[in-house]
């Protein structure tokens, strides 16, 4: 008698140990079903830290064009187009930038049940020369295929215009909150169960990118109207934010000849301009040649920064130092 006692006793715990093994079987599938969000899939960095803050630190992120590539002219490797086919969303920029321009059509091949978001719904696009790009005459410009990014772009996006399309919408944080709520309301469609969740998060996002803000222009709003000079011409929606002009090295994908650096370090002594701030992406030897003849210095700045918030402050205090 003793002995079946014993043995009813040792087997007991063992199915518990079984039962509770299923249940954490099934909560794991539960966790990976159709319903949630798993994977979601952006095209640059900038992006990544305003959709992580919105969908939390769980959801697989993956990011199309990594750390010290261009958009203007990355394309994806095997593994990243495996990496695509696992993703429930995709947040486009959506300006006409090169690589979405390039390379969407077959990304959206590859995985045709992903849902796209056009981050830039609901954003005034403009062209490079209306945020005052320098333009020397074309004859005067060196061309190279590796620097000419912006021609593949035009005539290929409902966005173009006259002069070529300003992509870089994401360099004015104010365009960042209309990305943000357009993330915002694509994810509590395709996951209204935790709708909540990220309500809170989207609102604390929006607060941190308003203090930023807040303290750009606290830096900048002394120098309204003042121009800095910058080899690639990404910041017209940063200089249109704060009431800066942006002059630009670069005109149309191609580096200046020697009478176009000329004529920029005429219209840089002309306007007090000490500063050439350049972008890690790019070339930098006339940016350089530039500075020499100022009497000024080159700043390096990163338009495709992950920490974006904290990046987009840093340059404001990188500007509010050259204009002073």
């Amino acid at each position: 008698m003793k002995r079946n006692i014993k043995m009813i006793a040792v087997q007991l715990p063992l199915a518990l140990v079984l039962i509770s093994a299923s249940i954490m079987i099934a909560g794991c599938l539960k966790d990976g079903s159709e319903d949630g969000l798993d994977t979601v899939i952006v095209t640059i960095l900038p992006q990544a830290e305003m959709v992580r803050s919105i969908l939390g630190e769980n959801v697989n992120l993956i990011v199309m064009v990594p750390a010290g590539q261009s958009p203007h002219g990355y394309s994806p490797t095997p593994g990243q187009m495996k990496d695509v086919a696992k993703g429930d969303i995709y947040f486009k920029v959506g300006s006409g930038i090169e690589f979405e321009v390039t390379n969407l059509p077959t990304i959206i091949e590859t995985n045709p049940r992903m849902k796209v978001v056009d981050l830039s719904e609901g954003m005034v696009l403009k062209s490079f020369d209306e945020h005052h790009g320098v333009h020397s005459n074309d004859d005067e410009h060196d061309h190279d295929e590796e620097d000419d990014h912006h021609e593949e772009e035009d005539g290929h996006d409902d966005h173009d215009h006259e002069g070529g399309a300003d992509a870089h919408v994401w360099l004015s944080p104010k365009n960042m909150r209309i990305m943000a709520g357009n993330v915002y309301m694509a994810v509590i469609e395709a996951d209204p169960d935790n709708e909540d969740i990220y309500k809170d998060n989207y609102e604390a996002y929006l607060q941190r990118l308003d203090d930023a803000i807040s303290h750009i222009e606290d830096k900048l709003s002394p120098y309204q109207d003042r121009e800095f000079l910058v080899y690639h011409p990404a910041w017209g929606y940063f200089g249109d934010d704060f009431e800066l002009v942006q002059l630009a090295v670069e005109s149309e994908g191609k580096k200046p000849g020697p009478q176009g650096v000329a004529a920029i370090i005429d219209q840089a002594k002309e306007h007090n301009i000490s500063v050439v701030f350049v972008s890690p992406q790019f070339e930098t030897s006339a940016a350089n040649e530039i500075a020499q003849s100022i009497g000024g210095e080159v700043v390096p700045v990163d338009p495709l920064a992950e920490n974006y918030i904290d990046n987009l402050k840093h340059i404001a205090e990188q500007m509010a130092l050259g204009f002073a």
